[in-house]
C-alpha cells in the first residue's frame, strides 16, 4: 500500500480534467487500423490454454450458478412460508354464545302502574269532585307525559334490551310514574 495514499489521492483530484479533441481520437483510430499493426497481430503466436484452466473456469461458473439457484430457491421457500402464514387457518369461523336472561331487565307487556292508573281513571269517572281539581289534573298530565316517554323508550330499546343506559332511564320513568300514581291515589 502506498505510504502517502491520501496525499496522492488529493493531488490527483486537484489535477484539471482534460478531454482531447476529436482529431486526436480519429488519429488513434487510424493508427490502430494501420497495416503494420495488423501484420504484427497476425504474426503473433496462437496460444491455447491448458484444459485444466478451462475446467477450473467451468467449475467456477457452475458453482456460481448453483449459488444463484440456491438463493432463488431459498427466497421462493421464504415467500411461500410467508404466504402460508398469511392464509386464514380454517376459513371463516362462526362463534356464538348463549346468555341467560335476567328477568329484572325484561319489560312486562302490561305494567302494574298502567293497570292502577286505568283503575283510578275509572274511579274518577264516577267520582268527579277530586278528579276535577287542578292539582289532580296536573298529576294526570304529568303521568300521561311520562307514559308517552316510557313508550318511546320501549320502542327505542327494541326486543333485545341491549342498551343498559336506556333500561336505567326506563326504570327511572317507571319509578316517577309510581310516585305520581301514589300521589293521585292519596288524593282520592
Amino acid at each position: 500500500m502506498e505510504k502517502n495514499h491520501t496525499n496522492l489521492q488529493n493531488a490527483l483530484r486537484r489535477f484539471p480534467a482534460y478531454e482531447p479533441g476529436e482529431e486526436v481520437w480519429n488519429a488513434l483510430n487510424e493508427n490502430l487500423l494501420a497495416q503494420p499493426l495488423r501484420q504484427a497481430l497476425s504474426e503473433m503466436p496462437a496460444y491455447e490454454p491448458d484444459e485444466k484452466l478451462w475446467d477450473l473456469i467451468d467449475r467456477k461458473s457452475v458453482r456460481q450458478q448453483r449459488l444463484k439457484w440456491g438463493y432463488a430457491a431459498a427466497m421462493l421457500l421464504i415467500g411461500a412460508g410467508i404466504a402460508w402464514l398469511m392464509l386464514p387457518a380454517d376459513g371463516p369461523r362462526v362463534a356464538y354464545s348463549q346468555e341467560p336472561v335476567d328477568k329484572r331487565l325484561q319489560m312486562e307487556a302490561d305494567i302494574k302502574t298502567d293497570r292502577q292508573y286505568r283503575l283510578l281513571k275509572t274511579y274518577c269517572e264516577t267520582e268527579t269532585l277530586v278528579c276535577n281539581s287542578s292539582e289532580y289534573r296536573s298529576l294526570r298530565q304529568e303521568y300521561e307525559r311520562l307514559s308517552s316517554a316510557a313508550d318511546q323508550l320501549v320502542h327505542a330499546i327494541g326486543n333485545y334490551n341491549t342498551e343498559p343506559e336506556l333500561l336505567r332511564q326506563y326504570n327511572e320513568i317507571e319509578r316517577q310514574k309510581t310516585d305520581i300514581l301514589n300521589a293521585m291515589a292519596k288524593m282520592i
